[in-house]
């Protein structure tokens, strides 16, 4: 499975009004790093929509950055445009074909269970002239690629935007998304169906060798003497 990801915002863009220190734009580059390492432990090939955290892309380019991709997701954190404080949940956009609304509600119920949000997860919808509101999902769609953008809740709440600002919890939060994907289309773990074999040691007589056997079965442990060419 191919995956394109996309960390909204570039530089120190969406400073927290309330949080010092507090900017979306590097909370999504962390996170979506996070995020491409987990999924790449499930067998996935990550591409991201830049290589530079300080590049200023147009918004529909970065979304037809996918092309060729299975999903196509944008890592954001939310604002509320008249100042209010109390807003506390994640919501997932989902493209208005909604393509991906299956997968848009399981993300923004465990991303609210993870960050333990004030209110529930949501999935949402905005329609603009001329499709998708947002360029990002406007651009996935044009190459036909299904897109999500999440906004982790709101870095315009105190109790949000401080706790983004943990690394260790963008860790659990990519942990828990790139698990949440997996689930949705089947994905196992790189090497979760491999078995591997320990040999203590290798004797030309055969008495050492069940001699050796009693010993590491005592220690409680199953073992057994098998015969191979020198």
């Amino acid at each position: 499975m191919k995956i394109c990801l996309d960390a909204g915002h570039f530089g120190k863009y969406n400073p927290s009004p309330i949080v010092k220190g507090y900017y979306e734009a590097e909370m999504a580059w962390k996170l979506h790093l996070l995020l491409k390492t987990e999924l790449e432990s499930y067998g996935c090939q990550v591409i991201t929509t830049r290589a530079d955290q300080t590049k200023d892309l147009e918004v529909s380019q970065r979304g037809k950055a996918a092309q060729g991709c299975d999903l196509f997701l944008s890592i954001h954190s939310n604002a509320t445009a008249d100042g209010a404080t109390s807003p506390d949940y994640p919501i997932v956009y989902g493209q208005i074909s909604g393509v991906a609304d299956a997968l848009a509600e399981k993300l923004a119920n465990r991303i609210a269970d993870v960050m333990q949000t004030k209110q529930s997860g949501r999935v949402g919808h905005r329609k603009g002239n001329n499709g998708d509101y947002y360029g990002v999902l406007r651009g996935s769609a044009a190459v036909g690629v299904p897109g999500l953008l999440i906004e982790h809740s709101f870095h315009t709440n105190e109790r949000s935007a401080k706790w983004l600002m943990d690394e260790s919890n963008l860790k659990q939060l990519a942990q828990a998304e790139a698990e949440v994907i997996a689930k949705h289309y089947g994905l196992q773990k790189s090497g979760a169906d491999k078995l591997y074999r320990v040999q203590v040691g290798a004797f030309r007589i055969r008495e050492n060798a069940e001699a050796m056997v009693r010993k590491i079965k005592e220690a409680g442990f199953e073992a057994f003497v098998t015969e191979t060419e020198a």
